[in-house]
C-alpha cells in the first residue's frame, strides 16, 4: 500500500514537471520574435457604415385596399402594444375604459390631408344573439405622408358593456384641404331616449 503511494506520488510529480516543461517551451515560443515584421500587418478595422432599414413592403401586408387606399383592424395584441408604447395615447386608454372603442390602421399610395373613418355600434341582444346596430361613429383624424400608415382610434360615446362592438368600417382618404373638419369622434346613438318615470 506504500508503495502504491510512493509511486502515486513520483507519477504526479513526473506529470507537473512535464506540464511546466510544456508551459515554459509555449512561453518562449509566444515571446521570441522568430517572425519578420513583413509577415505581421497591423490594419484598422474601417467603421462600419450603417444599413439602411429596408423600405416598408407596399401594398402592406394584411391590408385591404383599393384605388391605393390600405386599411386593416388591428389584433387585440397589436392595439395593446400600440398603446403602451405611446405615453401620449394615455388620454385614448382612459376613455376607452370608459366607452366602447376600436381602432383601424389606414395608409395611401400618395398620401392624405385628412383621414374619414365612418363606423357602426352594435350590442348582441340577449334573447337571440342576434347583432343590433345601437349608433353610428364618425371620426376625423389629420391626414398621413404617402405609404405612411396611421392608427386611427374610433371612440363611441356608448359605456363599455359586454356585447357592444364596433365595426361596418368604411374608410375615407381626403386629398384635398378644404372642408377639413375638427379632428374628433362623433357618436349618434340610434336607441330611444329614455323617459323619466313618474
Amino acid at each position: 500500500m506504500n508503495y502504491g503511494k510512493i509511486a502515486l506520488m513520483k507519477f504526479r510529480l513526473v506529470y507537473a514537471s512535464a506540464l511546466s516543461a510544456i508551459v515554459a517551451m509555449m512561453m518562449l515560443t509566444l515571446i521570441t520574435p522568430n517572425a519578420s515584421s513583413d509577415e505581421v500587418k497591423a490594419v484598422a478595422k474601417k467603421t462600419a457604415k450603417p444599413i439602411p432599414s429596408p423600405s416598408p413592403k407596399w401594398p402592406p401586408k394584411g391590408f385591404t385596399g383599393k384605388d391605393g387606399v390600405f386599411a386593416k383592424v388591428p389584433s387585440s395584441k397589436e392595439l395593446v402594444g400600440l398603446l403602451s408604447a405611446r405615453r401620449t395615447l394615455q388620454s385614448v386608454v382612459k376613455k376607452c375604459e370608459e366607452f366602447a372603442c376600436g381602432a383601424v390602421i389606414a395608409a395611401a399610395e400618395t398620401g392624405c390631408k385628412w383621414w374619414e373613418v365612418n363606423s357602426n355600434v352594435f350590442r348582441v341582444k340577449a334573447e337571440d344573439l342576434s347583432r343590433e346596430k345601437i349608433g353610428t361613429l364618425t371620426t376625423y383624424t389629420k391626414g398621413s405622408d404617402k405609404r405612411k400608415q396611421s392608427t386611427i382610434f374610433l371612440i363611441s360615446g356608448e359605456p363599455v358593456a359586454p356585447g357592444i362592438s364596433i365595426s361596418g368600417i368604411k374608410l375615407t382618404c381626403h386629398r384635398d384641404s378644404t372642408n377639413q373638419p375638427k379632428a374628433g369622434n362623433i357618436y349618434k346613438s340610434l336607441l330611444p331616449l329614455s323617459t323619466p318615470e313618474s
